[in-house]
């Protein structure tokens, strides 16, 4: 059977892992891209991409050490560093992702945070969109991480604007309500599966 590729996105604090884990409680294979990145990222020649772009967080050339803290902060306050960082590294990513789906059969979900910014839609059969009120997402990240409001709000503002861009052409899950979210998901996942 073919392989049938579905993209998980949405805002930072959206949903997505909660989405992915109940789809792998579902017996799904599910990818993340952020796990592919943190993968990536303890490869040598990688580390070495990142201290072109980020000297002062990439430390050692034989085996250099990555502050990944330092790299986010300095990416998600320069639009320049982050548009740097985000063209080096996504298509290796996509490349990942890519050769992991071609071991893999039957439907495949991806969570890919920065879908619609690196305009990789298309790569995917269908795309499900998490959404979810900013104020949520905000709290939500506040409590399972150590970012400030500030920082937070700094990621939100490099990602696509959830409530203005048009998702018509893809399937969108509101979640509003933790008890609803896994009906929302099963209902989804029917429609996708089916078309």
């Amino acid at each position: 059977m073919k392989n049938k590729k579905i993209a998980i996105t949405g805002g930072i604090g959206s949903g997505k892992s909660t989405v992915s884990k109940f789809l792998v409680e579902l017996g799904y294979n599910v990818l993340s891209c952020d796990k592919i990145v943190s993968d990536l990222y303890e490869k040598r020649k990688i580390k070495l991409l990142l201290k072109k772009i980020f000297p002062d967080a990439v430390k050692g050339f034989f085996n250099p050490k990555i502050d990944r803290v330092k790299i986010a902060s300095s990416a998600f306050s320069d639009k320049d560093l982050h548009s740097r960082l985000t063209l080096t590294i996504t298509p290796l990513v996509m490349k990942e992702v890519e050769k992991k789906c071609q071991k893999l059969s039957g439907v495949i979900f991806v969570e890919v945070p920065l879908l619609f910014e690196c305009n990789y839609q298309n790569f995917f059969d269908a795309v499900l969109v998490v959404k979810r009120d900013k104020r949520a997402r905000i709290d939500s990240v506040k409590s399972r991480s150590n970012l400030t409001e500030q920082q937070i709000i700094e990621r939100i503002n490099n990602q696509v604007d959830y409530d203005t861009i048009d998702l018509s052409p893809y399937t969108v899950i509101i979640n509003d309500d933790i008890n609803a979210l896994k009906d929302k998901i099963q209902s989804a996942i029917n429609n996708l599966i089916k078309d």
